[in-house]
């Protein structure tokens, strides 16, 4: 299904790449400048900024050229008007001492290819890098202007303009090209292809896939489908004939491989060293991945508007999790989905991760940059974890997150401090929305719906992890007031930065300790603000009755998870409840100066 998929996307979005086969783009950082005469002119630096994170980067810009029709690791095969340094102009800065005669035979048989092409062509531009190739001391100075090339960059020459890009030069590349491939596909003899089911010609080896050099892969470029050891081969089938995929199908999974790995194109995201790429059969305006990693306020208010009874969408939507080793891909995660499922999906996650704000209002759902954080102090979890999060997004509730996420999110409540100063670092805080999102979602994914945990304060959830977090939160709000009606505005050290890990684990050691610091709070509260004592006395007596005669000890993980709920629900619910008391007193006093004024 993957490669089947892969070069349905080279058949979709990449048919003339697949008609020009002889040609692909590459980096090329530098143009050699040649005159008609064959004279050195110069060289032509072709880089542009990109930025990665926090980092700008000069990358080479891209450029059609020769593809090469045989496997080179062996024997002699230069490429015309563009190839390795090596190819282009022999031993040099860039060659290691013991490399100088293989350089240098490389370097003879690109300059024989390039003679040759110039007299079956009549090529003026060919004619003139002939001559070039004639002037040992215009090679030399080109060699000097190239000193700080790196080894295997590719090198393209020039004559008003890359000579790639000349009519003559591609036609004589295509014929080249089809004639040294149709000899490397006729040894590879004939069988059924196991993408398209045709029997016919069977590819013998396939291109390099590029761009993971960043995920574990060789630069070079490395392979889905090899058979390069007699280990890996079965009954006697040589190479590829071991898993037979027609020439053209082959190249059409490569070509759909390499662009989707490009980083520019798009349909590319690196996290946690694995790199997921996505696409869709048909084009398609809507990216689930983007949605979900980043959480657009439009773009997610749609989906929460999408009604499950609309007509299905029947595109699909395709994700792979890749990595490299060595000179092997690896297919670490693949996910093909109606586009309509992963709406529905999509939809789910965002509303499993609905949580109540700390001002009383409903938080904006968190994009999965938010969840790294909430379970990873850097934003860098392991790459397991971030899979799981994107397919429980993607997957919807048939790959629900389990203990290996709540474990994260409790041991970072657990150790986050209270609060932290604005900026990036207020993802470091121990009671986010992001993160007290994630954990209900959590805790709804592994009970099944069986103890339901709502996004805002539940007064009818019995459970004694959650009323002992409810508990946690009015002391806190005791020693809160008692602060407040001595004039003070701010404590140094809460009851819940004191208690809560304690509290968290094992309640039945925690609370008669916190509750004989209760009581000197009471004693103050009782003498500054009566009325506030008794509204926090009764909501705890509430709370006692409810939890009953013996806190419970050591709590499970689910238990922690409730706990930490119970906790930041009751801790937004008398937020809100200032927050409204305070506005019905604003209201009522601009009413009563509206009233002094017209008297």
């Amino acid at each position: 299904m993957f490669v089947q998929a892969l070069a349905a996307y080279t058949d979709e979005y990449l048919s003339e790449d697949l008609k020009a086969d002889a040609w692909e783009e590459k980096p090329v950082p530098f143009l050699i400048g040649i005159g008609p005469e064959g004279s050195f002119l110069g060289i032509t630096e072709r880089f542009r900024d990109e930025t990665r994170g926090k980092k700008t980067f000069a990358v080479p810009n891209q450029l059609q050229v020769p593809r090469s029709p045989v496997n080179r690791n062996s024997g002699l095969h230069p490429l015309l008007a563009a190839d390795d340094i090596k190819y282009v102009l022999g031993a040099g800065a860039w060659t290691p001492p013991r490399d100088e005669q293989n350089a240098t035979a490389r370097h003879e048989a690109f300059v024989r290819l390039i003679q040759r092409a110039a007299a079956e062509t009549h090529d003026p531009g060919l004619a003139a890098c002939a001559i070039f190739y004639q002037r040992s001391d215009q090679v030399q100075a080109a060699r000097d202007a190239l000193n700080n090339a790196k080894p295997g960059a590719v090198i393209a020459l020039s004559v008003d303009g890359p000579l790639v890009l000349r009519p003559a030069v591609r036609a004589f590349w295509n014929d080249h090209y089809r004639r040294a491939f149709g000899e490397r596909v006729a040894a590879g003899g004939t069988g059924e292809c196991m993408i398209s089911g045709r029997v016919g010609p069977i590819a013998p080896t396939h291109e390099k896939i590029k761009g993971t050099s960043s995920l574990g892969g060789q630069a070079a470029g490395v392979s889905l489908m090899s058979f390069d050891k007699p280990a890996f081969r079965s009954y006697g089938w040589e190479q590829n004939l071991n898993s037979p995929v027609s020439p053209d199908r082959a190249m059409a999974y490569v070509l759909a491989l390499n662009d989707l790995l490009r980083i520019d194109k798009g349909h590319r995201r690196d996290i946690a060293g694995t790199g997921f790429i996505y696409w869709t059969r048909k084009p398609e305006q809507f990216d689930p991945m983007s949605i979900a990693e980043q959480a657009n306020h439009e773009q997610v208010s749609a989906l929460l508007r999408l009604d499950p009874k609309a007509a299905p969408d029947p595109n699909m939507f395709y994700m792979a999790g890749l990595s490299g080793n060595g000179a092997r891909l690896q297919i670490r995660y693949w996910v093909a989905e109606s586009l309509s499922d992963v709406k529905a999906n999509l939809k789910g996650w965002f509303e499993g991760l609905g949580i109540i704000a700390l001002s009383g209002f409903p938080a904006y759902p968190p994009g999965i940059w938010q969840l790294r954080f909430a379970i990873d102090w850097e934003g860098e979890p392991g790459e397991r974890r971030v899979v799981a999060l994107i397919r429980r997004a993607i997957e919807g509730k048939s790959k629900p997150l389990g203990y290996d996420i709540l474990t994260a999110v409790l041991a970072r409540l657990r150790h986050a401090p209270e609060k932290t100063s604005a900026g990036p670092d207020k993802q470091r805080e121990r009671f986010t929305p992001a993160r007290l999102g994630l954990l209900r979602l959590c805790l709804n994914d592994i009970s099944k719906g069986e103890t339901y945990m709502t996004e805002a304060l539940d007064t009818g959830q019995n459970d004694p992890a959650y009323l002992c977090g409810r508990l946690l939160a009015e002391y806190e709000n005791l020693q809160e007031a008692v602060y407040r009606a001595a004039g003070e505005s701010k404590i140094n050290v809460t009851v819940a930065d004191r208690y809560y890990s304690l509290a968290s684990t094992n309640p039945k050691i925690a609370f008669p300790r916190i509750e004989e610091n209760a009581k000197t709070h009471f004693r103050k509260l009782r003498r500054d603000n009566p009325g506030a004592m008794v509204a926090i006395e009764r909501r705890v007596i509430e709370l006692h009755e409810k939890v009953g005669t013996q806190f419970p000890p050591m709590l499970s993980l689910d238990g922690q998870g409730r706990f930490a709920l119970g906790y930041y629900h009751q801790k937004a619910e008398r937020i809100r409840q200032i927050a409204e008391h305070q506005e019905r007193k604003a209201a009522a006093d601009n009413g009563s100066e509206q009233q002094e004024q017209s008297q």
